[in-house]
This record gives structure tokens, sequence and C-alpha cells, in this order.
């Protein structure tokens, strides 16, 4: 598969002018001249360099993001700390509401599959289910398959259960 060098280029040209870097304050910040930084941008080159890498990570791009870009991905871009911080807030959050029976049976297990089934037309009132394998370790691909086969027939079950108590929408 040919690498796309220009549009390599392109995106690095692209980030920096979003960040109102100039090719100079670019230059200056991974210790090449401003001649690299547009020969870069240009999409003249044809092997990655160190220059390249980088021009890659000044821009805010994570590592692997310059093979991705050359094969026709994008690049990655990792999360910020006010980010990371509210994903870790939320996080806290949630895990601040579960009861602590949830909490045991998470940290004896894998969560392998979950579900939720609603309990009212309306979905107000539901019931959440997860599959755990207790244990460190994970059993064989075998037992995990087995397990989900006979999860899905409690499933059904459990769905069928909730479909036949509903109330009727005379107001039962």
């Amino acid at each position: 598969m040919e690498r796309d060098w220009g549009r390599l280029g392109s995106l690095l040209r692209a980030d920096r002018t979003a960040q109102g870097l100039t090719q100079d304050e670019v230059g200056s910040a991974i210790g090449v001249h401003r001649n690299t930084v547009r020969a870069i941008e240009d999409g003249t080159g044809r092997r990655i360099t160190p220059s390249i890498r980088a021009y890659a990570r000044e821009v805010g791009w994570s590592d692997g993001s310059v093979e991705a870009v050359l094969d026709g991905g994008e690049p990655a871009r990792p999360a910020s700390r006010l980010e990371m911080e509210a994903a870790s807030r939320l996080a806290e959050l949630l895990i601040a509401r579960l009861p602590q029976r949830v909490l045991q049976e998470l940290s004896d297990g894998h969560i392998v599959d979950s579900d939720v089934v609603d309990l009212r037309p309306d979905g107000s009132a539901a019931v959440l289910s997860l599959v755990l394998e207790r244990g460190a370790d994970l059993p064989a691909p075998e037992q995990v398959r087995e397990d989900l086969r006979r999860w899905s027939h409690v499933q059904r079950d459990l769905r069928r259960a909730a479909s036949e108590r509903q109330p009727e929408a005379s107001g039962q």
C-alpha cells in the first residue's frame, strides 16, 4: 500500500495552524530549521524521521499517529488533563451510586456480558444483570462460550417473565 506523505503533511500543517503556531515556532520547539518543517508539510518525506515524530508530538498527536495517517487513518490525540479529570470524576460519581453488593461482586471477577430488561413499558424501572466470571483469571474460551450460551437461555426467560408481568394498558 502506498503511504500518503502529502496527507500527513497537510494534517500536520492543519493542526499547527489551528494552534496558531508558525513553522518557525514548531521548528524551534523540535530543534529543526523552518525548511525542515516546510518539507514535512509539503509531503516530501519518504521515511518516518525523528523530526516527523517530534512534529507530530508538538501538535498533540499520540504515538502511532504518524503511521496511522500514512496508512489512511486519523491521528490520535491523548485526552487533555481536563478531560481525564472529568472522566475520573464521573467514574467516582457512578461508583458511589452502586450498592456495596455490586461493588463486591465486580471486585471479585470479570464482566463477561450485561443486559438491561425493562420492567415497565415506559422504561422507568429496569433490571440490570451482569454476567461475571469469578476469580483472578478468565476461564478458557470454551468455558466462557458455554457460560454465555447458558446465560442466553436465562436472558430469554427473564425477558419473557418481565413482558408477561407488565400491567395492561387499562391501568391494572
